[in-house]
């Protein structure tokens, strides 16, 4: 980290044993706050760097976001406090309240309550065992369709391929009839500035904002591109709605369940929908992304799941009923989003008092964890920085604790369509991988770019035939 790293490691002769004494009702506050600005300069010159650092200074530090006080937790037993044990003091926090205005009111961006209970159980079906069957079959054909244009000697950036094959798999399984001219359009147009959402939470300026009147009218360039999405996607609710059927897809879920509270309106279905586009191609395209950089690079594992796909495939397409039998590919996938977890960080609000490893919070004082922080910790991880998917292995992996692992969050907040996600990941890596070797392409280094999720700038590969 360079001379973040120097900044935050503390004054002279300050033990941990201080920290810990300050933490008895006072969480102590990271070195370098900047005038005005507070920590958010060295957030956005070296945001994974600096989420790694905090946990140097005690289990609970304060950081400033302009204005805002943030409580950061970086200790995976509070962590897990803060999602189950007292997860009822906590909601979404103000900084999703920044995210709502890309992202909508669906499950991401909505409060802790009973409206987030109501929307996770209605929308519950449309994740089913059976249904994520069905999806399946859309994932595995159109990811072989997208890797078979991928002729060996070739070289293609993956980044823009896979953005475009999650996009496909998302309107395919989202809607029975994803031409529509408009709402691809649309859909682009939300995605072209949904990935800067994170830095507008993380930004001083937005902080100011509540604070100075004269700022009060101020809002980001968002809001067009989601308008233009929700007219899109009433319409098509429209539609549904006066036929009436099944269509197999998870709008027709959406639209069919109810419970003792009613079915879910118009606008939530259109907030739930902006939802899953956020999660099914963002997510799930940076992972699957990383998955290939990471391979690409490593010609042993790369040889491993070549024989575990020989081995249960046969040479056919893969299928939902393999998945099970995908034990190395599974590993390989889990090493993937622990390196390069897609929430990198969460956020929490306290809505009454509490007491978080011996830190009184009020009502309203902000919390932030870091998933990536927890899965780099070397008190939680052996060689951290190292891709190992042979630490998840059976026996490994029954040993580890269920909060130093996030990829999808957990407790209440567990993303719904982490089984949708998995699918789509190993059935998307074994097309790309089982006919060719990848290998890196020039000497550039992959930057990763920090947003709403980590994503890598750039994936040049080269494929190659597979030795007969």
């Amino acid at each position: 980290m360079g001379r973040i790293g120097a900044r935050l490691t503390g004054g002279p002769g300050r033990t941990a044993a201080d920290a810990a004494t300050d933490a008895a009702t006072e969480a102590p506050v990271a070195p370098g706050r900047v005038p005005l600005a507070g920590h958010a300069p060295w957030i956005h010159r070296d945001a994974l760097g600096f989420v790694r650092e905090l946990r140097h200074h005690g289990p609970v530090t304060k950081i400033y976001i302009g204005p805002r006080q943030v409580h950061t937790v970086n200790s995976h037993v509070l962590v897990r406090e803060l999602l189950t044990v007292q997860a009822r003091a906590f909601d979404k926090g103000a900084m999703f309240d920044a995210l709502r205005v890309p992202l909508g009111e669906g499950l991401i961006t909505a409060a802790a309550g009973a409206r987030h209970l109501r929307h996770r159980r209605l929308m519950q079906p449309a994740f089913h065992h059976d249904r994520i069957a069905g999806y399946a079959r859309i994932m595995s054909e159109r990811s072989l369709a997208r890797s078979a244009v991928w002729e060996p000697g070739t070289t293609l950036d993956l980044v823009p391929e896979i953005h475009r094959l999650t996009l496909d798999i998302l309107l395919r399984t989202l809607f029975a009839d994803p031409q529509d001219p408009e709402l691809r359009t649309a859909v682009k147009d939300w995605l072209s500035v949904k990935y800067h959402s994170m830095r507008l939470a993380l930004s001083p300026l937005h902080a100011w904002a509540e604070r100075l009147p004269l700022l009060a009218g101020w809002r980001p360039p968002h809001a067009g591109p989601l308008r233009r999405l929700v007219a899109v996607q009433h319409r098509i609710i429209e539609t549904y709605r006066a036929d009436g059927r099944d269509r197999g897809d998870l709008l027709s879920m959406l639209l069919a369940t109810g419970g003792p509270d009613g079915a879910l309106t118009d606008a939530e279905v259109t907030d739930e929908l902006i939802t899953l586009f956020l999660a099914g191609t963002g997510t799930v395209s940076a992972s699957l992304a990383w998955a290939l950089h990471e391979i690409s690079r490593r010609p042993d594992v790369q040889r491993r799941i070549h024989d575990e796909l020989d081995a249960v495939l046969a040479g056919r397409p893969p299928g939902f009923e393999d998945l099970p039998a995908l034990v190395y590919t599974r590993q390989v996938l889990t090493e993937v989003l622990r390196l390069h977890p897609p929430s990198w960080l969460l956020m929490r609000r306290a809505v009454r008092p509490v007491t978080l490893g011996g830190v009184r919070l009020s009502p309203g004082a902000e919390v932030f964890f870091s998933p990536y922080a927890l899965h780099l910790d070397p008190q939680l991880y052996e060689n951290p920085d190292d891709f190992d998917p042979e630490r998840w292995s059976h026996d490994t992996a029954a040993k580890a604790s269920r909060h130093t692992y996030l990829p999808f969050g957990a407790g209440s907040r567990l993303c719904i369509g982490e089984d949708f996600a998995w699918t789509e990941l190993t059935l998307a890596l074994a097309a790309f991988t089982a006919h060719r070797l990848l290998t890196p392409a020039g000497s550039t280094p992959v930057r990763t770019l920090v947003g709403t999720v980590l994503r890598p700038d750039r994936l040049p590969l080269t494929a190659h035939a597979r030795p007969s």
